[in-house]
C-alpha cells in the first residue's frame, strides 16, 4: 500500500476506516450489562441499556466479528479483544486471521489505526471517523433510543430464553438499516449484536469473557508508531 498518491490513499482508506469505527462505536455503546428486570417492554430494556452506559466505567471482552455481503455470499471473520474506558477511550486488538491483524486505539481525542502488514499507521481526529450523528450522540451520552429507533421484540419473550430486540432507525442512515441485540437472560449481557446497511452487508459481533470495572493505565489508550512505519495524519475536516 506504499508508494501511491495521497489522494488515492484517502479514497481507498477513508470509507473502510469509517465503516470500522461505526461498527466499533455501535458495539461499545450497546454491550454494557443490564440490571435485572421482569417481563420488560423493548423500551424498558433499552432504557436500562442507556442507564448502564451512563454509569459504566470500563470493560474488556473477547469478540468474534463476521461480515457478509449478500450479493457475494462470502463471509470475512476476525477475532480479538476490545477494551473501553470512559470517556471515549478504546482499544481494539484484531488478532486473527494473521493477514487482518491490526490495532485501533483512541485516547478520546484522536485515533490511531495500525496495520502491521502494510507498515502503516493512520491518525485521525475522533470526530473524523465517527461520521454518524446517532453514534456521536451516544458516544457523548446524549443519545436516546426512543428518539432514534423504533423498537420491537424480534420474537415474543420466553422464560429463560434470550431476549432478542430489533431496532429500526427513525432517520434513514446508509450505515444502518436494522440493529438486532441478543441478550443473555441470566447475566443480562449483550451476547450478540447484528446489523445491516443499505448495501445489504450484514455484520455480526459475538461477545464472551466480559470483565468490567478494570483498572487500566492511561497510556494503555495511546499508541506510539513503531520505527520504520509510514505515518499518515489526516488533516481536520
Amino acid at each position: 500500500m506504499l508508494g501511491f498518491s495521497h489522494t488515492f490513499f484517502r479514497v481507498k482508506k477513508e470509507a473502510a476506516v469509517n465503516k470500522i469505527f461505526f461498527w466499533i462505536v455501535t458495539v461499545i455503546l450497546l454491550i454494557y450489562p443490564l440490571a435485572g428486570f421482569g417481563a420488560p417492554s423493548p423500551q424498558e430494556v433499552m432504557a436500562r441499556v442507556q442507564a448502564q452506559y451512563d454509569q459504566a466505567g470500563s470493560f474488556k471482552a473477547r469478540f468474534r466479528q463476521e461480515s457478509r455481503l449478500k450479493a457475494v455470499n462470502q463471509a470475512d471473520v476476525a477475532e480479538g479483544w476490545m477494551y473501553f474506558q470512559k470517556p471515549c477511550r478504546m482499544r481494539w486488538q484484531y488478532e486473527s486471521p494473521q493477514e487482518q491483524k491490526k490495532e485501533i486505539v483512541s485516547d478520546g481525542r484522536q485515533v490511531w489505526m495500525y496495520m502491521p502488514q502494510d507498515s502503516l499507521v493512520m491518525i485521525y481526529q475522533l470526530n473524523q471517523v465517527l461520521r454518524s450523528d446517532l453514534v456521536m450522540r451516544f458516544f457523548s451520552g446524549m443519545g436516546q433510543f426512543r428518539q432514534d429507533f423504533n423498537l420491537a421484540f424480534s420474537r415474543p419473550p420466553q422464560e429463560r430464553a434470550p431476549l432478542v430486540i430489533d431496532l429500526f432507525p427513525l432517520k434513514e442512515q446508509p450505515e444502518l438499516t436494522r440493529l438486532t441485540l441478543t441478550i443473555n437472560p441470566v447475566t443480562y449481557l449483550v451476547d450478540r449484536l447484528e446489523f445491516t446497511n443499505a448495501l445489504g452487508e450484514e455484520t455480526r459481533f459475538v461477545f464472551s469473557q466480559s470483565q468490567f470495572d478494570l483498572r487500566l493505565k492511561p497510556d494503555f489508550f495511546t499508541f506510539v508508531p513503531p520505527p520504520g512505519v509510514q505515518v499518515v495524519k489526516e488533516p481536520p475536516g
